[in-house]
């Protein structure tokens, strides 16, 4: 069985990027630079001028890198403003006396986010922006919050109505064996699988950090917090606004209107406009808080510095690596790698299971799907796995690429909102916490273990 170049080159890349970041102990910033100019010789020594720029390029003009760094200008408006801390108030005052309350209701409220929008990032940065420093306010050390919005964001993938989800269901080989009808239930049954297992994540998490209910004396009336901080629920409309506008009915309204249609609906990013929309509106009701003069202004963008450069350096790096692999052919490689393997019923589920999740973090869910989707597919159907468990283990397995290290896009998000300079401390709690045992997960679905509908 010979192993293409692409899969060599994503080996030598993760190796690089821990080795570095591990075992020499220097920063992950560095480790994925390197790692990038280390991947992308794979492509040849005659392209590689190419290959770099073209990679970095792409990873600078992608709309998720310059979203990570429109987030981190929010959180410093929101700190600024004390905006955060009035809306935590009431949030308290909902489920304040529940110990970890706050990391339950990240885990359901991604959830929910998940049923309406099948984006990773996207639930990351909606929920994250509100729960994150709630978590934070409420004792959940910062690397933590931001592994735990990250490890969440996989719902955006594991429940119906993901765009991965369609991609598979209009594949032909696939629609000759499921159909929408039978799966939405069964994909339902499988999030809630996932929901189910981070919820003890959450419980675990708060035994382990001894997080605690906030005092009684710190928590109002909610009748009265509401009085005192309603302006901060305004930033739920930054939320709500883009998603009414592509999810509910009216993005069919503004499809039909030939002056905007299908393109003007389908332009409109909610992990770009959420932190646009939410920066304005706390701008506009902490006025008063924020610096009035160009150097109070300059004073405010210097105190995020290190974030910028630290978050959006990784970030970039990421991306760029990311692109630089997907150059050179590392998802055909894969597909090719998965096609020829002949196991035995178990060791194959979680092999593919395995080589699912590993490629999801750099490639992304659509890439993901698009590159390893069909084959992974026909393999579990081939060694025996229900077609409809076998198309919902690979969307659980493709969901772990919201937390799946190095270069997953939710991370950095998580890590932007909770101010996390160094984003490798949550490499190993989401690998373990998360990646892994979702991953086993989507094994036990695929074999018939864990039960779902129609499977």
């Amino acid at each position: 069985m010979e192993i293409g170049i692409g899969v060599w080159a994503f080996v030598v890349y993760l190796a690089v990027v821990i080795v570095w970041n591990a075992v020499i102990k220097r920063s992950i910033t560095e480790a994925m630079l390197l790692g990038f100019l280390v991947a992308a010789a794979f492509g040849g020594i005659d392209n590689y001028i190419t290959t770099v720029v073209e990679a970095f390029c792409a990873a600078a003009t992608d709309e998720i890198f310059v979203a990570t760094m429109m987030f981190v200008f929010m959180s410093a408006i929101m700190t600024k403003t004390g905006i955060i801390g009035e809306l935590i108030e009431i949030l308290n005052s909902l489920v304040g006396r529940l110990r970890g309350g706050p990391g339950y209701v990240a885990v359901l409220a991604s959830g929910m986010l998940g049923l309406v929008s099948g984006n990773s990032t996207a639930n990351a940065a909606t929920v994250g922006t509100i729960t994150i420093p709630w978590l934070v306010k409420t004792g959940w050390p910062r690397e933590l919050a931001a592994t735990l919005t990250a490890g969440n964001a996989g719902s955006g993938q594991s429940f119906p109505a993901s765009s991965a989800m369609f991609l598979m269901l209009g594949m032909a080989e696939v629609a000759a064996l499921v159909t929408i009808d039978t799966f939405y239930v069964a994909m339902l049954t499988a999030g809630l699988w996932c929901v189910a297992y981070r919820l003890l994540v959450v419980r675990f998490y708060v035994g382990r950090n001894h997080i605690q209910a906030t005092p009684q004396d710190q928590i109002l009336p909610l009748g009265e917090s509401l009085k005192k901080n309603w302006p901060a629920l305004m930033m739920f409309v930054s939320i709500i606004v883009p998603l009414v506008l592509t999810l509910s009915p009216l993005a069919g309204v503004l499809e039909s209107i030939p002056s905007f249609g299908e393109d003007g609906v389908g332009s409109i990013s909610i992990v770009v406009w959420v932190p646009i929309l939410m920066s304005i509106i706390a701008i506009i009701e902490g006025w008063k808080r924020l610096p009035h003069s160009v150097s109070g202004w300059i004073g405010l963008l210097k105190e995020t510095q290190s974030n910028f450069l630290g978050v959006g350096g990784v970030f970039l790096f990421a991306i760029a690596g990311s692109s630089a692999l997907s150059s050179i052919g590392f998802g055909d490689d894969l597909s090719a790698l998965l096609a020829a393997l002949d196991l035995p019923k178990v060791v194959m589920v979680f092999i593919v299971g395995a080589l699912v999740a590993l490629v999801g973090g750099p490639l992304g869910g659509v890439a993901t799907t698009m590159a390893t989707g069909l084959v992974a597919f026909t393999a579990l159907v081939g060694v025996g796995c229900s077609p409809v468990a076998a198309l919902a283990a690979f969307l659980i397995w493709m969901s772990t690429e919201g937390a799946s290290p190095p270069s997953s896009p939710p991370i950095f998000v998580a890590c932007s909102l909770a101010d996390v300079k160094d984003v490798g401390k949550t490499f190993f709690p989401l690998v373990f916490h998360y990646v892994i045992p979702i991953t086993i997960l989507g094994g036990l679905i695929a074999l018939g273990v864990l039960p779902i509908a129609n499977a």
